[in-house]
């Protein structure tokens, strides 16, 4: 009987160790370190333009009422790769019909002749690429983005803001 219970005895070490070692194992496998992913553009066919990495921090100006227009906002302007995205956000009072806006020679409160058209403010929004890089645009000052209070009234301003 003492034998007996040697051997059961050892039997529930053995069981034991076993079952130490495989959870340990277990554990390692779920704790293995992160690897890193390193990825390569795929081919491209000659000619293909591959957008770098835009490098130009986004700048922002603020758009100030013209008169008592109750319209302000901010203009951003984003690196698009050798182009620019010029994003209108207008707050204040809320204009119905499509507002033209451009980006004109000169400064704020009285711009000249228009440099780049912008898409209408809509709904207080507008988002345009134009076709020149931000460092090229900012170089090119005195600037201003001007928004309109209609096409109807293309003549009257409700906000302008000067590139710096």
């Amino acid at each position: 009987m003492k034998n007996s219970a040697l051997w059961v005895f050892v039997l529930l070490v053995v069981a034991a160790v076993g079952w130490y070692v495989w959870s340990a194992q277990g554990k390692e496998k779920m704790m293995v370190a992160p690897t890193t992913v390193t990825t390569t553009p795929a081919a491209t066919s000659p000619g293909t333009k591959i957008s770098p990495t835009p490098t130009v921090p986004p700048k922002t100006i603020n758009m100030e009422q013209v008169k008592v227009s109750g319209q302000s906002g901010t203009a951003m302007f984003q690196d698009e790769g050798g182009k620019t995205k010029v994003t209108l956000t207008m707050i204040g009072k809320k204009y119905t019909a499509p507002q033209p806006a451009h980006i004109h020679v000169g400064k704020c409160p009285t711009p000249g002749e228009v440099k780049y058209p912008l898409n209408n403010v809509v709904d207080g929004k507008s988002e345009t690429v134009i076709s020149v890089s931000i460092e090229d645009l900012f170089a090119d000052l005195p600037l201003a983005v001007n928004v309109h209070d209609s096409v109807e009234k293309a003549s009257v301003y409700t906000a302008c803001g000067d590139l710096k």
